[in-house]
């Protein structure tokens, strides 16, 4: 199916299969994360991170505590997205291509 997708296409993206590779799971992060609503999640969360940043004082120095990322896509097996296919999508797609279904959104 990638074979069919022109660059600037709007495609759905589903992980069928979780992978074992560290690697592999961060690409499929990275790929999902470009959907808006994972966009907007992320940004919602980055906002909650901010509110509760604070700084403690060791030493006369002031320590930033920061609360850590949450994230809305793991990669896992069900997760999907609608994403825009550009160059390197298509080739970030390519590589975990075991891993996912593509379909034309639509």
């Amino acid at each position: 199916m990638l074979d069919k997708i022109a660059p600037g296409q709007l495609i759905n993206v589903k992980v069928v299969k979780t992978p074992r590779k560290v690697a592999a799971a961060k690409t499929l992060v990275r790929l999902l994360a470009k959907d808006p609503v994972v966009a907007a999640e992320n940004k919602r969360l980055t906002k909650v991170r901010m509110k509760h940043f604070r700084t403690i004082s060791r030493g006369g120095r002031q320590y930033p505590i920061r609360p850590v990322k949450q994230r809305p896509v793991t990669g896992r097996a069900g997760e999907s997205g609608t994403i825009r296919a550009s160059v390197d999508v298509l080739s970030d797609l390519s590589s975990v291509s075991r891993f996912i279904e593509v379909t034309e959104a639509g």
